[in-house]
């Protein structure tokens, strides 16, 4: 059933909905619902291949919370990497940008502000 909202609608079609971790022949995924979880006007998109790296930071958040234990950190950016429709490295660049420019808006470290640290 489409959504009501067309931005919200919009917002939820740029994700890679077909985005998928496999580990000892389990799946492991973000559901709609639970991306719909994170939906503001701060989680927003530059385009579709192109996430903000506050959209990155809170889907990489909503993933370790989900598999915290079951996925290494490496795999959790694998998948959230799918899901943004952007590759690993740039997903860690996304995060890394977003620690250092909270570092220099609020005050603390880069390490203080990281979502997950390497």
């Amino acid at each position: 059933m489409p959504l009501k909202d067309k931005n919200k609608q919009t917002w939820i079609n740029n994700f890679n909905k077909e985005a998928v971790f496999v580990s000892g022949g389990r799946k492991y995924r973000l559901t709609e619902k639970e991306l719909l979880g994170i939906y503001s006007s701060g989680n927003y998109w530059h385009n579709k291949t192109d996430p903000s790296s506050w959209l990155s930071e809170a889907v990489v958040s909503l993933a370790k919370r989900k598999f915290y234990g079951k996925l290494s950190r490496e795999e959790v950016i694998a998948l959230c990497a799918q899901l943004l429709n952007i590759s690993s490295e740039q997903l860690e660049h996304n995060l890394d940008w977003n620690a250092n420019y909270m570092a220099w808006h609020d005050g603390g470290s880069a390490e203080d502000n990281h979502v997950w640290e390497k």
